[in-house]
């Protein structure tokens, strides 16, 4: 790409190739999925570190538990995918693979869950994840978001993207189900943090969790959303 503006010539190439957010596992999608980076944002906003179990109960594809996971396991993110830059003349395919291969300590003892209404989902989940390299360490289920229960003893951290009305349902109709969420998770989820992506405040004060103060907003599939996040439940 040439850009010239009066005198100043700037050439940039593409090191990337494919948009950086795609780890090239994920190759099942349903609708409005959330990108692995952003997923990857979101559970380090909510403090994160891979040493606890995470549960997300509208998993959709999988993004969210799926890249918990990789986190724990000490993955390398791309370590699946090709890049524009191993076409250049410079590049050092030894040098590369020694530094994709490094191996890090993981946490071995999380596990990672996730549920959907919708068998379909479910299915794409767990190929996504087998995928990934962390079928093993991660568990997919078909329910209801009223039939959920915390799906091992030790809490951690529930983490759900939900529909805004905006791009899927409109809001109005989707009052009812902001109202399960936070129901089903303060008389089941004694003890785990709480993470909700919504763009809409009301939405997600329709839950009645007791929500910590949010923090800027984050542009995603063109929309402001925020994390609306909870300390453990009593």
């Amino acid at each position: 790409m040439v850009r010239i503006e009066r005198d100043i010539c700037t050439i940039s190439v593409d090191t990337s190739g494919e948009l950086l957010h795609k780890r090239g596992f994920k190759v099942l999608i349903n609708k409005a999925p959330m990108r692995e980076t952003m997923a990857a944002l979101f559970l380090q906003q909510c403090g994160y570190k891979g040493d606890e179990p995470v549960f997300d109960p509208m998993c959709g594809s999988g993004t969210f538990v799926i890249e918990a996971a990789e986190i724990a396991a000490r993955l390398n993110p791309g370590r699946g995918r090709a890049f524009a830059f191993e076409k250049l003349v410079t590049f050092d395919p030894a040098a590369w693979e020694n530094m994709r291969g490094v191996q890090r300590d993981a946490h071995t003892d999380a596990r990672f869950y996730g549920s959907d209404r919708d068998a379909g989902a479910v299915k794409m989940s767990v190929e996504n994840a087998q995928r990934a390299g962390v079928g093993h360490i991660t568990e997919f289920k078909q329910q209801a978001i009223s039939d959920i229960t915390p799906p091992c003893s030790k809490a951690g951290l529930v983490i759900l993207n939900p529909p805004y009305g905006t791009r899927i349902g409109e809001k109005r109709k989707l009052m009812p189900l902001y109202q399960t969420i936070g129901s089903v998770l303060r008389d089941r989820f004694s003890g785990w943090r709480v993470g909700i992506i919504t763009s809409d405040a009301t939405l997600a004060q329709a839950t009645g969790l007791p929500f910590i103060p949010t923090g800027a907003p984050v542009q995603h599939g063109g929309l402001r959303v925020n994390m609306f996040q909870t300390e453990a439940l009593l």
